[in-house]
């Protein structure tokens, strides 16, 4: 539930591509299947040229970001492809992203694409206007475009951003119209590479409601085991807490559900659990779980706010537990830059030691 800073600023692509060690070609990715116990943890890295807050990416700046990521302990990073951005016409431009995935497969980084937002000559009302009938295949189309360039180069293409947030589905989030997406996007990918990994749902919250009609969507539209009901693994954006406070990462689950149009979301973080056995009884498929987006606001008075050095401690025993289940392919902590004066940021606080910290723990 959290808004997703997108702001880019569009520089020539061509400076982009200049960094020809660091720009072209695919690379050979890190072994999926064998990846360390640390490997969990996935780090947020700009695409080169892109903008948030006060902060504009450079090749030189995203080349330090995937170094100290590594220091870190990650396992991967992920990356977003704002498709508004990229393909200001029908035709995609990947210069922002080819040198960060080149680099960060030549490091051992697991990649993950979030793509996301609707054209302006798609839709002129907005990029979270998501695409729907006809624009679906179109936007499956430039999807694809990412596939051709990156192919299995990247762990994950995250198809949407939480679909049930009506901030992100403006027409007003509608399980159908995702599944049509998704089924979209699925048929595409499996013309260009049908080994790539589609993340699916990508949800606010553990939203049992909302996947359930999701799951039946996806069944009346031809999905079944055989054909992985359409996505490989299961996207999630798990917060915990309600409009005054985050809840510990240790609340039961139910402990704190909540009546939503659909039904029912489970606001703890322990709910993912929850979520992922109803999956697995609706589409006969236990999934592999993406944790796109986890964290807390210090800002008082906000949803999920926590106050450091509490928040500190949660992130650590968040980042442990995902760890520790072994259907977790990647942890991502949301944060922002420190000039947004969001809450949320974590660079430079005790938050970011504590999960540096634990992610030298679990490499060690």
């Amino acid at each position: 539930m959290r808004w997703r800073r997108l702001s880019w600023v569009v520089v020539p692509l061509a400076l982009v591509v200049a960094a020809g060690a660091y720009a072209v070609g695919r690379t050979t990715g890190p072994d999926l299947a064998t990846a360390p116990p640390g490997g969990v943890l996935v780090l947020p890295v700009l695409p080169v040229g892109a903008d948030q807050g006060e902060r504009r990416q450079t090749l030189e700046t995203a080349m330090d970001d995937l170094s100290d990521a590594v220091r870190y302990g990650a396992g991967g990073i992920q990356v977003t492809a704002d498709v508004r951005w990229l393909c200001p016409t029908e035709t995609c431009d990947t210069a922002p992203l080819d040198p960060v995935v080149a680099r960060a497969g030549e490091l051992g980084l697991r990649v993950y694409l979030h793509v996301n937002s609707t054209p302006e000559w798609m839709d002129g009302r907005g990029r979270w206007y998501a695409p729907e009938g006809a624009d679906a295949q179109r936007w499956a189309a430039l999807f694809g475009q990412l596939v051709d360039r990156f192919g299995t180069d990247v762990a994950g293409y995250e198809v949407w951003n939480e679909p049930n947030n009506p901030a992100f589905w403006r027409q007003g989030p509608d399980a159908g119209r995702y599944a049509d997406l998704l089924k979209a996007v699925w048929e595409e990918t499996q013309r260009r590479d049908p080994d790539v990994r589609l993340v699916g749902g990508v949800l606010s919250n553990n939203d049992l409601g909302y996947m359930a009609e999701l799951s039946a969507a996806l069944a009346a539209r031809g999905g079944d085991a055989g054909n992985g009901f359409f996505y490989d693994d299961l996207g999630v954006h798990p917060y915990s807490g309600d409009e005054d406070e985050g809840f510990a990462p240790d609340a039961p689950a139910g402990s704190a559900d909540q009546q939503v149009p659909t039904g029912v979301k489970d606001m703890t973080f322990l709910g993912l659990e929850r979520l992922r056995d109803q999956v697995a009884r609706d589409e006969g498929i236990e999934r592999d779980v993406v944790i796109g987006e986890f964290g807390y606001d210090t800002t008082p008075g906000s949803w999920y706010h926590v106050p450091e050095p509490r928040r500190a401690e949660y992130m650590a025993a968040a980042l442990r537990r995902a760890a520790g289940w072994d259907w977790v392919r990647a942890f991502t902590p949301y944060t922002s830059t420190p000039a947004d004066g969001d809450g949320f940021g974590i660079p430079g606080t005790e938050s970011e030691a504590a999960l540096r910290r634990v992610a030298a723990d679990l490499r060690d």
